[in-house]
């Protein structure tokens, strides 16, 4: 197998979003392996608009040859609530109105797929399920493909149009045992498909992580504190996690979060919490390093870089409890606890802040599972499996 074509909605250095990071974190990987790979995407930068922000046309990015397309409309800002109504009850949802949500949620590009049933060699690679590039681009591929789902237990999965999408495609790569556990059940023919569980390559990053400098550059001075990384949404648990550190800081008197990232819901002001927005790698790795835990309070997710990329950074983590893959992560580690509810979360994190002892057996119990799982290498050899099946 010598090429690859990714399809995402959005793609970009500067782009934050999992499924757009992972298929970013394999095209590079690939490339620079020695296949010819290249990106089909839109414009955009931000998934609430799909407004073009990128130049139109092609482009080399880190040895991939990225090809953007202009969208045919923007995503109306009513949208959420234009489609609460649908997603109370996605099973029941019939297929036109299925397809009009898909349509709605974009970003939709006839440019984009014309250029997706160009491709007549290699395979077509998309993620992730639930966005029009994939299911609409899907159906008019001309070479075999594979999708990268990123599936989540959350109400678009039930929507109808999505059986076609997942028994159509010629392979699935998960990013966790609990995402294929999750699509077997909600797709059980997708059984006699060929796929595999394969993670994403997590590196540690060819710079010095310096925690001092970070301590200090964000003025942190010697008080213990937990890091947050990534977008700060509600519906990724920023809030409820705000709430909490809060109550245990009240209790216990001291201690900091730091929360890293773009904020879209915006969160309110207290003493304990510290938002410093997006920052530079070398920034977020040496916060990492020198927090006393990373926290991913976020219910919804396939895999979780920034869990790993803690473990690589030697720092334990703490994660929602009812959220699959992160909790798996720490239970096949012993790399990290976990919460269900308030009371939970205040004991671990007391624990995790009171005990040094404890926090460097997680964290290297944590790098272990890591640097024999996810290296890229041990990644590379099942995505090689997969296409290798379908090719």
């Amino acid at each position: 197998m010598s090429d690859i074509t990714f399809v995402a909605p959005r793609y970009g250095a500067d782009v934050v979003g999992g499924a757009e990071l992972g298929a970013r974190s394999l095209a590079t990987r690939l490339s620079a392996d020695g296949m010819d790979v290249s990106v089909l995407t839109s414009r955009a930068r931000s998934f609430d608009t799909w407004a073009d922000d990128y130049p139109e046309g092609t482009t080399i990015e880190e040895g991939v040859s990225v090809s953007r397309f202009s969208v045919d409309y923007l995503r109306s800002p009513n949208f959420a609530a234009s489609c609460d109504r649908l997603l109370r009850h996605p099973e029941k949802a019939s297929m036109q109105d299925a397809w009009q949500w898909i349509d709605e949620q974009g970003p939709t590009s006839n440019d984009l797929l014309e250029a997706v049933a160009e491709v007549d060699r290699g395979v077509l690679s998309f993620t992730p399920y639930m966005y029009h590039p994939a299911v609409r681009g899907v159906t008019v591929a001309r070479v075999p493909t594979v999708l990268h789902a990123a599936a989540h237990p959350e109400p678009p999965l039930r929507l109808p149009v999505f059986d076609d999408l997942f028994n159509s495609v010629s392979g699935i790569a998960h990013y966790s045992r609990l995402e294929q556990r999750l699509v077997l059940d909600r797709f059980p023919s997708t059984v006699l498909t060929p796929q595999v569980v394969m993670g994403l390559p997590v590196e540690a990053p060819d710079f010095e992580i310096d925690p001092v400098r970070a301590r200090q550059t964000f003025g942190l001075g010697d008080e213990p504190f937990v890091v947050f990384l990534g977008r700060v949404l509600r519906s990724k648990g920023t809030h409820e996690l705000v709430d909490f550190f809060n109550a245990t800081r009240e209790r216990r008197g001291n201690g900091k979060l730091v929360i890293v990232g773009p904020v879209v819901d915006e969160i309110p002001k207290s003493k304990g919490v510290v938002c410093v927005g997006s920052v530079s790698d070398e920034h977020k790795f040496g916060l990492v390093a020198a927090a006393d835990a990373l926290i991913n309070p976020s219910p919804l997710e396939s895999f979780s870089l920034v869990v790993l990329e803690a473990w690589l950074a030697g720092t334990p983590v703490l994660v929602n409890g009812w959220c699959g893959p992160t909790r798996d992560h720490c239970e096949q580690s012993g790399g990290g606890l976990w919460y269900s509810n308030f009371v939970e979360f205040e004991v671990s994190l007391n624990r995790l802040l009171d005990d040094v002892d404890l926090r460097d057996r997680l964290a290297q119990a944590g790098h272990a599972y890591v640097t024999e799982s996810f290296s890229w290498p041990a990644v590379r050899r099942r995505y090689q499996r997969l296409l290798s099946q379908i090719s």
